[in-house]
């Protein structure tokens, strides 16, 4: 085991979350449960992998007598740990679009068009990522990050929103906690991505 498979095993990984990310785009766009399962047959694959390069990690740095390969290979861990967590925060959207489809609750129009654009700025951020861990392109690193704040700047300016839509009436209660959890776990998806980088970079 070198460096370089701990490298490109972390990519495989990312590239999963990405196929989360996009099978739960296509599962709320569509109203249906079928790639929502898909995808969290794609979670329960990013955990088991999150177990096994940890378990290689390990290993490497046990046998290495090199401390800098060892700095990075104790970022990459983290790395690691931080994709595993992406995946629970995917899980989490999956659930409450299950619960969704289940309890047939609908959003409105506007509310549609706001996660949508959220989740899509979200959706660039994970992309960006994969880019980074695998061309290692230093510039990638403060567009993940802007992209970060925008994400985070859509959450909090349709969280304001759509409270305003809720005392107005003009959404039921549970679907506006559905509404918030979603872009909640939308953004911290963002969230993560942007510490990604900023432990690579």
């Amino acid at each position: 085991m070198k460096i370089d498979e701990i490298k490109n095993k972390t990519l495989s990984m990312a590239d999963k979350v990405c196929s989360m990310i996009n099978l739960i785009k296509k599962g709320f766009m569509e109203n249906k449960l079928e790639p929502l399962a898909t995808a969290m047959k794609e979670e329960s694959d990013i955990n088991q992998m999150e177990k096994s390069i940890t378990g290689d990690i390990l290993a490497l740095a046990a046998a290495s007598k090199d401390e800098k390969e060892k700095r990075v290979l104790i970022i990459y861990q983290q790395v690691v740990e931080m994709l595993e967590r992406m995946g629970d925060e995917a899980a989490n959207l999956v659930e409450r679009i299950e619960i969704k489809v289940h309890e047939k609750l609908l959003f409105s129009d506007l509310g549609v068009e706001q996660f949508n654009e959220t989740y899509d700025a979200m959706r660039r951020s994970v992309e960006m990522v994969k880019d980074f861990l695998s061309k290692q392109d230093a510039s990638l690193k403060e567009k993940v990050i802007d992209n970060g704040f925008h994400v985070k700047d859509l959450v909090e300016r349709y969280r304001n929103e759509h409270t305003g839509r809720v005392i107005k009436g003009l959404c039921t209660p549970i679907a506006a906690n559905m509404f918030f959890d979603m872009l909640d776990f939308t953004g911290n998806l963002a969230r993560h991505s942007s510490s990604i980088v900023k432990l690579l970079g």
